[in-house]
């Protein structure tokens, strides 16, 4: 007769058998993680002979994915016009060094990286003059680690906005763009480095990087205010909500590049408000405040630091995201969350401009360049004031902006941005802004 010790042992021993049997399914082990890419190329892009270690690129040479380097969408090195160099890489962060100048005149560069994230600006060289500059430039793929056998989950990120999928952004490769007055570049150097860290945005559209033109919102500006020590990866597009980045996958390819030491900034609350989307819309005291703490847990659970950002006002500077915005503020100070309170500053500076609070937006929601430009600023103050671990990588010559005093728009907002030229920010659809 068995006594009920008995029977435990004999229960736990058969649980302990089939645990162990069901971890050796293999569906069931963990997947080992990916090992670790290296890359590294350097580029000499004048006439004559490379330097030891470079590869000489004709100025002629175009881009195809065979090739893998080359001069890009229709463009080549000139001395008034724009143009783009393109290197097929693997997704990562890249660490960027590019020697500027030209030995028989003057130069006049600003750079940009992949969808128009402004590296650097204005750099000026007399004739036989060289500078070097360095910067970090985020690439990757829309692709997802695929889930285990029987696991839910899936293997891309869902698009469906029309011109996402073949956006810069999502290429296969690193797209640096050199424009200015008389743009001149000797010598390009990429090399990968996933060390260094990286601050990841999520958003709609007044988040995300433009398709064409030469402004885009706060994170496609932001890379010129911080040091090069800290790479930029937009995730932000048009139509997403707090909920349906969750759905759509594209927090799962945020968490599979995030690592300890990271940054997530989010903004979200203009789709969140619109009732008329039923699937993705949320509710500020409860939806939406549950899904700003998986946010916050995934953040946690990879090592990073969450920080928020309240959504900025619309052109009619009402209230119309307000309420998200006071949810965001009530959420941070019950989960000590550092917050960057942008609505407010928005609100404030929108009235600054009074009847030229149109220079400012695109439509009635959308920005301008110059609007996201005067935001970025606003988001490096709030670092400044709020998010030390970011403060740091703020550059030492970085001046400060009073949203009650908004500065006049840069003269980089005026220049040429490109194939396809100046494209107003569309409208999202079911949008009647």
């Amino acid at each position: 007769m068995q006594t009920p010790s008995t029977r435990f042992l004999i229960a736990a021993s058969l649980l302990l058998g089939a645990t162990a049997l069901f971890a050796q399914r293999p569906e069931d082990k963990p997947l080992p993680p990916a090992p670790p890419v290296q890359a590294e190329f350097k580029f000499s892009l004048v006439p004559g002979v490379a330097p030891a270690g470079y590869t000489a690129v004709a100025g002629d040479e175009a881009y195809s994915i065979e090739k893998g380097c080359g001069y890009d969408l229709g463009t080549k090195q000139s001395t008034d016009t724009p143009w783009f160099f393109s290197v097929k890489v693997p997704e990562g962060n890249y660490r960027c060094t590019v020697t500027l100048g030209d030995p028989t005149g003057t130069s006049n560069t600003t750079i940009r990286t992949e969808s128009g994230h402004i590296n650097a600006v204005d750099i000026a060289t007399a004739s036989g003059q060289f500078v070097t500059r360095t910067f970090y430039a985020n690439v990757r793929r829309p692709q997802l680690p695929p889930p285990p056998q029987n696991a839910p989950g899936g293997s891309i990120v869902h698009m469906f906005l029309a011109g996402e999928a073949g956006a810069r952004q999502w290429d296969e490769k690193l797209t640096v763009e050199f424009n200015g007055r008389r743009p001149r570049v000797t010598r390009l150097a990429i090399m990968k480095d996933d060390t260094v860290p990286t601050i990841f945005t999520a958003g709609d559209s007044t988040v995300g990087d433009p398709r064409r033109g030469p402004g885009g919102n706060w994170p496609t500006q932001l890379c010129q205010f911080l040091k090069p020590e800290v790479a930029v990866c937009n995730s932000a597009e048009g139509g997403e909500t707090s909920k349906s980045f969750v759905t759509g996958q594209r927090l799962d390819k945020v968490l599979s590049q995030m690592k300890p030491g990271d940054f997530f900034l989010i903004q979200f609350a203009h789709n969140d408000s619109k009732a008329q989307w039923p699937q993705t819309d949320t509710e500020p005291a409860t939806t939406f405040k549950a899904y700003l703490g998986v946010y916050l847990a995934e953040t946690k659970r990879h090592g990073g630091t969450l920080v928020l950002v309240t959504p900025m006002e619309r052109r009619s500077n009402g209230d119309t995201v307000g309420p998200w915005a006071r949810a965001m503020r009530e959420f941070a100070a019950e989960n000590k969350v550092p917050l960057i309170d942008q609505w407010a500053m928005s609100k404030e500076m929108w009235t600054a401009l009074g009847p030229d609070v149109g220079t400012a937006f695109a439509d009635q929601t959308h920005l301008s360049g110059y609007g996201g430009y005067l935001l970025a600023k606003n988001i490096v103050r709030g670092l400044k004031a709020n998010v030390p671990g970011l403060a740091k990588f703020i550059v030492e010559d970085y001046r400060d902006m009073d949203p009650a005093h908004p500065e006049p728009p840069p003269e980089y907002l005026q220049q040429s941005p490109g194939p396809g030229g100046p494209s107003p920010r569309q409208p999202e659809p079911g949008t009647k802004n």
